[in-house]
């Protein structure tokens, strides 16, 4: 193996002679960190070091958030003294400021600061000592010493999510009120993240359960048909769980590296590419079986073999069962109804029974089959804020009838605001709604939506304005309502596409 961790200069150039680069290091490494919160009793501080940990592994890591915490806290920095005080740019600080202010300064500041009548003992000469010292001190002398001290702020917050010796509760000199920063950047990073999420009602079923799941440490089986919003809804949960739960696509190969992998990566754990399957289980079972994670499985469907070899058995699901289930992890399985139907092949083609399975699920969310018109309008209002009326319409109306349901919209949106783009415009505007359905994505949609026509799959309620058949401009001499003409993009079909239209059955 080559020996990535030094090259003498000069050497021939390699390019793994890079990969000890500390730009290139990953995040806190997730074991590690489970092993400092077995140290710390409050769950609270438990979830701020796992929401830390996570931060570490998103771009610019925790030097970024330190970063954000010197910008978004500047007023607050500053020793216990100097936030007790008030301490403001401007201040003067009179001689019995300076010497409470001294007091919380570590030995390299304070000398920094002598009032008069105080000598320097580190000068030689005895004359020098009693050289005349002011009786006040500016307040930007002690803030800009420690605003350049808070360099070091990076290094804090790793040891704070690795020192056992580190307090959580606690802060630095030069940022006494750390810890309470902290929380509240924790809490403004989730509520950013509630306030820029739709939750749809299948969404908010998805939620629920899965806070059953974290709350009871339970398994849950979460099931609904393709492109209803489950993953993104499984994914907004976990984000804004950054301290407690954790998001997986399972993947769909047979190999147990792969899956273990995948865990590993969402997780934190390091996963070299030359580390073996029970190398990484065993670390992922260090860090879930601490008990502060849910580890949410999005396609659980291919927990199951996904091979055709007779006799294999269900190892991803057996792991599930005995190294996390068994140790009161909160597990969720997040599926379609492949799930229900592969446990029953490999039932009947292994002779495993399910009853062990089965006991652990401590709850089966079946979702419904369709999103409800009004959250659709939801969707698409997420995806393009500036449309109007008839653009919201457009793309609910292209949902309901394409194959790819709420997927649909966000393919609409993407060509129509690429569309708006060539034009040098930043707002989508109706006519690129209207183009991108209908020369963008309607055209491979309905040849799709013929191919996959399955009369044994659940078929989604469909809703007013449904489009049976792709849309098309009217015909000249159609009846049109108002005075809009074709460029103003109407269109017909089974059902017009208007709010004012009533409901037709499908």
């Amino acid at each position: 193996m080559s020996n990535t961790r030094h090259a003498a200069p000069g050497a021939p150039l390699k390019q793994q002679r890079y990969a000890s680069s500390p730009e290139l290091e990953t995040g806190l490494l997730a074991n590690l960190v489970a092993k400092r919160c077995r140290t710390i009793e409050s769950q609270a501080d438990r979830e701020l070091v796992w929401f830390l940990q996570l931060l570490s592994h998103r771009q610019g890591g925790l030097a970024a958030v330190a970063r954000e915490l010197r910008e978004r806290f500047a007023d607050r920095m500053g020793t216990k003294a100097m936030r007790r005080i008030g301490i403001k740019p401007g201040q003067v600080c009179k001689a019995e400021q300076v010497r409470a202010i001294r007091a919380d300064l570590p030995a390299f500041g304070g000398d920094d600061f002598l009032l008069k009548g105080e000598k320097d003992w580190f000068l030689a000469d005895e004359r020098e000592r009693s050289y005349s010292h002011p009786n006040s001190y500016p307040s930007e002398r002690f803030l800009d010493l420690c605003h350049r001290t808070a360099d070091d702020l990076e290094d804090r917050l790793i040891r704070l999510c690795l020192d056992p010796a580190v307090s959580v509760r606690g802060g630095v000199w030069y940022f006494h009120e750390l810890a309470d920063c902290l929380r509240e950047y924790q809490a403004a990073r989730i509520v950013e993240l509630r306030a820029a999420t739709v939750v749809t009602q299948i969404g908010q079923q998805i939620y629920e359960t899965l806070d059953y799941a974290a709350q009871s440490h339970c398994l849950v089986l979460i099931d609904g048909l393709a492109r209803t919003g489950k993953t993104f809804a499984a994914k907004a949960w976990c984000e804004q769980r950054p301290g407690s739960a954790r998001y997986v696509q399972v993947p769909s190969t047979n190999d147990e590296v792969g899956f273990f992998r995948a865990i590993a990566k969402a997780l934190g754990v390091s996963s070299g590419l030359s580390w073996k399957a029970v190398q990484l289980r065993e670390r992922i079972e260090e860090v879930l079986q601490s008990g502060d994670l849910t580890l949410v499985l999005d396609e659980a469907h291919y927990c199951w073999p996904t091979t055709d070899y007779r006799y294999a058995l269900p190892g991803r699901i057996t792991w599930l069962m005995t190294a996390l289930l068994n140790h009161r992890v909160s597990v969720a399985l997040v599926t379609t109804p492949q799930f229900i139907r592969t446990q029953k092949v490999v039932e009947r083609r292994t002779n495993w029974t399910s009853e062990q399975l089965v006991g652990r699920i401590g709850h089966y969310q079946k979702l419904p089959d369709s999103v409800p018109e009004s959250d659709l309008e939801k969707v698409a209002q997420a995806f393009v804020p500036e449309a109007d009326d008839r653009s919201i319409e457009a793309l609910v109306a292209y949902a309901q009838g394409s194959a790819k349901y709420l997927a649909g919209i966000e393919s609409v949106a993407r060509r129509a605001r690429y569309l708006a783009g060539k034009e040098q415009r930043e707002r989508v505007a109706f006519k690129d709604i209207r183009l991108a359905i209908r020369e963008g994505v309607i055209p491979s949609d309905a040849a799709l939506a013929e191919a996959l026509q399955d009369e044994k799959q659940p078929a989604r309620r469909r809703g007013r304005g449904t489009l049976e058949t792709p849309l098309q401009p009217l015909r000249n001499g159609d009846a049109r309502t108002g005075s809009e003409d074709l460029s103003d993009g109407q269109f017909e079909g089974p059902n017009r596409l208007s709010r004012s239209a009533p409901a037709v059955p499908a």
